[in-house]
């Protein structure tokens, strides 16, 4: 064998060995960016997710208002639900909002107190895809809601005056305001949880 066939022998081993090496690190590298990214679509999903939960809680405090007022307005809740409110007062829950305990007047505290509110059940639930879930409990976005009498105003041009049958100053006024303290709890996939809170005062008449 001539010095220059040993030579391109030596030479295509090397040429083997570095394109094993440029493989190996192709590889790694390839390995890597996979793996950037899945961490990356399961950030930006863990994100998405907890928007969702945020907007769901905060979305469902303005849903479960106007509910609220009617029943500070008609003194408790449909029939339909198990209330005192006769069909004939024209109250009507959305599909979206489920009231736990029909029996409990929330305008008179009978739901519970503030200093129960780490304890205490639920009072109202809220779901967004009603169309496509039978119960609350499937719900894919759904929002748990507690709300507490926190104390009563008077109307403009109104005095309060005791009364102990609405528990508390304000029972003899007309036009009072009833405070109330409402939180919500919004979830969605992937256990996301997002806990939003607000006053809110409803009149009284």
């Amino acid at each position: 064998m001539t010095r220059y066939t040993q030579m391109q022998a030596r030479q295509r081993g090397l040429a083997l060995i570095v394109a094993m090496v440029l493989l190996l690190v192709m590889t790694m590298v390839a390995v890597i960016a996979m793996r950037s990214t899945t961490l990356d679509l399961k950030m930006t999903a863990n994100t998405t997710q907890s928007r969702r939960a945020f907007q769901t809680s905060d979305g469902t405090r303005d849903a479960v208002t106007p509910v609220l007022a009617s029943h500070v307005f008609y003194h408790g809740w449909p029939e339909a639900i198990g209330g005192s409110v006769a069909a004939s007062a024209d109250f009507e829950l959305p599909d979206e909002i489920e009231i736990v305990d029909a029996e409990a007047r929330y305008d008179t505290g009978q739901n519970g107190e503030f200093s129960e509110l780490a304890t205490r059940e639920k009072d109202v639930q809220f779901r967004d895809d009603v169309e496509d879930n039978d119960t609350f409990e499937s719900a894919d976005v759904y929002g748990d809601i507690w709300v507490t009498r926190i104390g009563v105003q008077p109307a403009p041009g109104m005095n309060l005056v005791s009364n102990s049958a609405d528990q508390g100053a304000g029972g003899g006024a007309a036009n009072k305001y009833i405070l109330f303290d409402l939180r919500a709890a919004g979830r969605a996939l992937g256990n996301a949880r997002s806990l939003t809170g607000s006053d809110y005062r409803a009149l009284s008449r």
